[in-house]
């Protein structure tokens, strides 16, 4: 059997029962302001969450416990469906039982800071001038979980394809859709019940992320997204990059030789092994931090399944080295990883002297929130 992975939210334990971590945004479901320039249209409010026929809608109405996509639940002559009608006509999915949160959305705009300033996409709007409101609209949220109730919005007399749509009109489901910027973002929803009460009614942890390349601190115009960056200091940048692609090589052996083999595969051949920086490196060469960027307690040896997973956030480590997993994977993937997501104390790593190192990793590379995890 696969383990349960376990998350505490607000002071209470879950365990995860199922997840769906691929459910991308698209242009058609973005708010109008954050629009694509190649797209045309105002976007609409439900979002595509797979198809409801056929083993693959086994599979969604499963996670969701919902059965009937598609049916005519709604009054024709509204020509949509609202969390009324959709109550009384029985395509309620979930009320009440669905929540985002406000860390998630902080966590989402300060990887999405970088593309929001400097695009990288072609937006119809220069998407810029919409940062700071959104933020502070967050930072104004008085709670930290913001339940609300999702619906069926599928039409089966329009839609061919049985495409199944959930749709929510509490205020939350709006703030969402003006936050993610189209294409490169994605909803991940983990179903969740208390621990010890497998067959309680679940909830719903909706949460936002954005593709790793495209996260400020790897982002492809992140050397000029100092945002009041001279044209001076962006060419220092690059410079500290030269240099320190000059000294790689020996942070790399001093990285395999402080620890020469990798925690998780027990593998030493140094040709199998790779110098995974804890605080990027693109993060350390700028504002004059080049020796954090060569330096060898700024590096783990790891093999390279491995070292993708801890480079792009889906695990890191606590302070004394113990293995925190992400919550980015299915039980089915971590089984395969050969990894128990729950065994804290499964694995260690030596931290010594990698603490300040370990803590930017947990904070900004990691994808969740680690203190839901401890």
């Amino acid at each position: 059997m696969l383990n349960l992975q376990k998350i505490k939210i607000e002071g209470k334990e879950y365990q995860i029962i199922d997840s769906i971590q691929d459910f991308r945004a698209e242009d058609s479901f973005i708010h109008r302001k954050n629009k694509l320039a190649q797209f045309k249209g105002n976007g609409e409010s439900k979002k595509h969450v797979g198809t409801y026929k056929g083993e693959k809608g086994d599979r969604m109405s499963n996670f969701f416990n919902y059965s009937t996509w598609g049916l005519e639940h709604f009054d024709l002559k509204k020509k949509r469906k609202n969390f009324e009608s959709a109550k009384e006509k029985g395509a309620l999915i979930s009320e009440s039982k669905c929540f985002f949160s406000k860390s998630n959305f902080l966590k989402y705009l300060n990887d999405a800071k970088t593309e929001y300033f400097a695009q990288e996409q072609h937006y119809h709007n220069n998407i810029s001038k919409y940062y700071n409101e959104r933020l502070e609209e967050v930072n104004n949220l008085e709670n930290n979980e913001m339940l609300f109730s999702i619906y069926d919005a599928s039409d089966n007399l329009s839609q061919k394809q049985n495409r199944g749509y959930i749709r929510s009109d509490d205020s939350v489901w709006k703030l969402w859709r003006e936050l993610i910027l189209p294409s490169i973002s994605y909803l991940s929803i983990l179903k969740l019940v208390p621990i010890g009460s497998i067959h309680a009614e679940p909830l719903f942890y909706f949460r936002i992320l954005l593709d790793y390349q495209f996260r400020s601190f790897v982002h492809p115009k992140s050397l000029e997204v100092e945002l009041d960056a001279t044209k001076e200091e962006v060419q220092i940048d690059l410079a500290n990059k030269k240099s320190y692609r000059e000294g790689a090589e020996k942070y790399r052996r001093e990285v395999i030789n402080y620890m020469p083999q990798c925690p998780f595969t027990q593998i030493t051949d140094e040709r199998l092994l790779i110098a995974s920086h804890i605080k990027p490196y693109s993060i350390c060469i700028k504002k004059d931090k080049k020796e954090q960027a060569l330096d060898f307690q700024n590096g783990l040896a790891l093999s390279p399944t491995y070292d993708k997973l801890f480079d792009q956030g889906y695990i890191t480590f606590s302070n004394d080295g113990r293995l925190i997993c992400g919550t980015q994977l299915s039980a089915y993937t971590w089984e395969k990883l050969r990894i128990n997501p729950n065994a804290k104390n499964m694995m260690r790593i030596y931290p010594e002297k990698r603490a300040y190192y370990l803590d930017y990793h947990r904070k900004h590379v990691f994808l969740d929130n680690y203190e839901e995890l401890m």
